[in-house]
């Protein structure tokens, strides 16, 4: 086709590389090969389409380093973008010879090493964009020529020294250079979106704004503020971003001057005192963010000036007091986590029915929680973890259909847990340890299709483990320790689906990625959990792909463990200890090559440690002791760094670390026989018994001829004078001797 202009074939799923044959379309323009799954490189015979002005290869897997420099050759492009592509390498100076070039972009790839100089020669560049690699050294101070620059992306790469002067720009609007370590330089008045991270070290005061009046966002990380209270900007900000900047003291008032705010971001800087009642006040805020500071005071929210605020975080701060009566209309992110607040919900609070995330975690609230958080059918996240809330759970809870992530661990719940529940099918986290729940865990648990973390730990739950959460195909944690939980373990607990599968390829870390539209905000939250780890228990604050585990510990289970319990490949951590399981430890265990934790102690487990155990690379902590197993320690891998401690209390192993038998012995114990069959059990049961009538016959008769010689005079004497001849026929020198 050899008239044909335009060709458009994107986000389609063709694959394998771009056929040679395309360069034989000499009149082709404009070409769009984005969001497929090619490979490879671009053909060297694209050196023949002379006519082609746009090239759009964005989101493939072309992952070559001669992508960019056959590029090169097409003298007529004016427009290029692969991101997202897996391009590695680095940028080649022969960009610069691109005479009409006015587009740019390579975002999200692998590519490394510098900026090439030869950049500052493409004078009809408007468009640059290598956000998200691997690029270092400094930017090129020829970057500061290209007049008709209007967009610079910069971000997140590892760039640092001192930016160019980008004064002389005077069309450059977008200057994002967040994520590196840059010294500050002078910027155009034209700006009007500007992301920057310095290196720490800069001092920021109003002359770095002077003349920045056209500002609607900004965003600075890792600085220095140095700002009079009295400051009054000549800009009008949008957006505000102000993380890590060291600002100390309280909120500074000189924010209260921008009127059209909607979006205001404080985080993890030393800010102190009460939230600012102006704040409050501010009617055009959507978005409000001042987590990790040291504000303090009681929350004081305006209902009527609020009306519009979707987000608002003031989690990890030092507020107390009690949560207010009244609560904002329009609300659909609120995190008030790690404060000092204290009281009840009070229960004619109403929620937003659009509130979608909810974190009161790590408070000193008590009391019940109210049905009309029921009300709530947008809810996808909630957290009422480590406070001391009491009372049932509401039943109402089980019509929050949308409902991804419950956390209400370590308070004072009591009661059954609802089996309401299982109705909340989108649920991916459910965390209830640590209360004082009660009764069986529901059957319909298998209904929650979507779980990967299942936490009941510590609780007073009985019955027997359901069978049905083997029917949770993404279950990668399930801590049902230190309950009362009896019976067997199901066998489908060991053919859950994610847990054969090995780490880091299909099941990916729990988080929650929530935007609160049509806000300007999105949220990542990321859930913490409470885990065994190598004999501690610990908390987690983020659960990766690697924490695969079974927690059954102190509970009344029974039974044994199925021979090919090491098809769960993917397991992290095994703790069945402090329960009454027996048999053999299978030797399938060996395959478990993920496995980091092992703990079966205090168990009735018999027979060998498996030998190859040592092969468990990962294997840090283990413990098999009181148990009765028997046989040598295996020496392997290693085996040789666990303490005496993991193998004490059973009575019929020896080796390694185990003190007095270091050197396999002779003389070391026999095992005790290990029942193989239901007619073996049978015959050791009888011969016990056998041996009781035969010691409980002999006891009788020795007891009726002590009692008569007790009794009777006559049998004493005939007893000890049979007793004085036998003495004296075999020992002579007894002769003379009477009894």
């Amino acid at each position: 086709m050899s008239s044909l202009t335009h060709l458009g074939l994107s986000y389609n799923r063709f694959s394998g590389n771009i056929p040679v044959s395309f360069a034989n379309m000499s009149s082709l323009t404009h070409l769009g090969l984005s969001g497929n799954m090619l490979s490879g490189n671009i053909p060297l015979s694209f050196a023949n389409m002379s006519s082609l002005d746009v090239l759009r290869l964005n989101d493939n897997s072309f992952g070559g380093e001669t992508v960019l420099s056959t590029i090169c050759m097409l003298k007529s492009l004016s427009e290029v973008g692969i991101t997202n592509s897996q391009l590695n390498g680095s940028l080649p100076s022969c960009l610069g010879s691109l005479p009409s070039l006015s587009l740019l972009y390579l975002s999200n790839n692998h590519l490394s090493g510098i900026i090439p100089d030869s950049l500052g020669n493409i004078s009809s560049l408007v468009y640059f964009d290598v956000s998200y690699n691997a690029l270092s050294g400094s930017v090129p101070d020829s970057l500061g020529a290209l007049f008709s620059l209007r967009y610079l992306a910069l971000s997140y790469n590892q760039l640092n020294g001192t930016l160019p002067s980008f004064s002389r720009l005077s069309s450059l609007w977008y200057l994002d250079a967040k994520g590196n370590a840059f010294a500050s330089s002078t910027l155009p008045s034209s700006l009007e979106y500007l992301y920057l991270t310095l290196n720490g070290h800069q001092i920021i005061s109003e002359a770095f704004f002077h003349n920045l009046s056209k500002l609607v966002d900004l965003s600075l990380s890792d600085c220095e503020l140095n700002i009079s209270t009295t400051w009054i900007p000549s800009f009008q900000l949008f957006t505000l971003h102000m993380k890590s900047c060291k600002t100390d003291g309280q909120i500074q008032s000189w924010i209260s001057t921008q009127f059209s705010l909607e979006d205001l971001q404080l985080a993890d800087n030393n800010l102190v005192g009460e939230i600012p009642s102006w704040l409050m006040d501010m009617s055009h805020l959507l978005s409000i963010n001042l987590t990790g500071n040291f504000l303090e005071g009681c929350l004081l929210l305006n209902s009527s000036a609020q009306k519009y605020l979707e987000v608002f975080d003031v989690s990890h701060n030092a507020l107390s007091g009690q949560l207010p009566s009244i609560w904002l209309p329009g609300i659909q992110i609120l995190l008030l986590n790690h404060n000092f607040l204290t009281g009840k919900i009070p229960p004619t609070l109403q929620f937003s029915s659009s509130l979608f995330m909810l974190d009161l975690a790590n408070n000193q609230l008590n009391g019940m929680i109210p049905q009309s958080l029921a009300n709530c059918s947008q809810l996808q996240i909630m957290n009422l973890g480590d406070n001391d809330f009491g009372g049932m759970i509401p039943y109402e809870f089980g019509g929050l259909s949308k409902l991804q992530s419950l956390v209400i661990k370590n308070n004072q719940f009591n009661g059954s847990f609802p089996p309401s529940i299982s109705n909340c099918t989108e649920l991916y986290f459910l965390d209830v340890g640590q209360n004082l729940l009660r009764g069986h865990i529901f059957k319909s648990i298998g209904n929650l299709s979507k779980l990967k973390v299942l936490a009941m730990r510590k609780n007073s739950f009985e019955g027997s483990i359901p069978a049905e959460i083997g029917q949770l195909k993404h279950l990668q944690i399930l801590d049902l320790s230190s309950n009362h939980l009896s019976g067997s373990i199901p066998r489908s607990i060991f053919n859950l689906q994610a847990m054969m599968t090995e780490p880091h390829q299909e099941f990916s870390m729990i988080q929650f990625d929530i935007t609160a539209a049509p806000g300007p905000s999105s949220y990542t939250y990321e859930n913490g959990l409470n885990m065994d780890s190598k004999g501690r228990d610990e908390h987690y604050t983020y659960i990766f792909p690697n924490m695969v585990s079974i927690e059954l510990s102190n509970n009344q289970l029974n039974g044994d463990l199925p021979s090919d319990l090491g098809k769960l490949k993917g397991l992290n951590l095994f703790n069945l200890s402090m329960n009454n399981l027996n048999g053999v430890v299978p030797n399938s265990i060996v395959e478990m090559i993920w496995l980091e934790t092992l703990d079966l102690s205090t168990n009735n487990f018999s027979g060998p440690i498996p030998s190859d155990l040592g092969s468990l690379s990962y294997l840090g902590a283990l413990n098999f002791s009181n148990n009765n197993l028997s046989g040598n320690i295996p020496q392997g891998g290693h085996m040789t760094t666990f303490k005496k401690s993991s193998y004490l209390e059973n009575p019929y192993l020896w080796g390694c670390p185990l003190p007095k038998k270091c050197n396999w012995p002779e003389f070391a114990p026999a095992p005790p026989p290990v029942s193989t069959s239901i007619n073996e059990e049978k015959q050791s049961e009888e011969s016990v018994w056998y041996g009781i009538g035969l010691g409980l016959s002999y006891g009788a008769g020795f007891a009726a001829v002590v009692v008569f010689i007790v009794l009777r005079r006559k049998w004493q004497q005939k007893y000890f004078k049979g007793v004085d001849l036998v003495l004296k026929f075999f020992f002579p020198r007894f002769r003379n001797l009477t009894l």
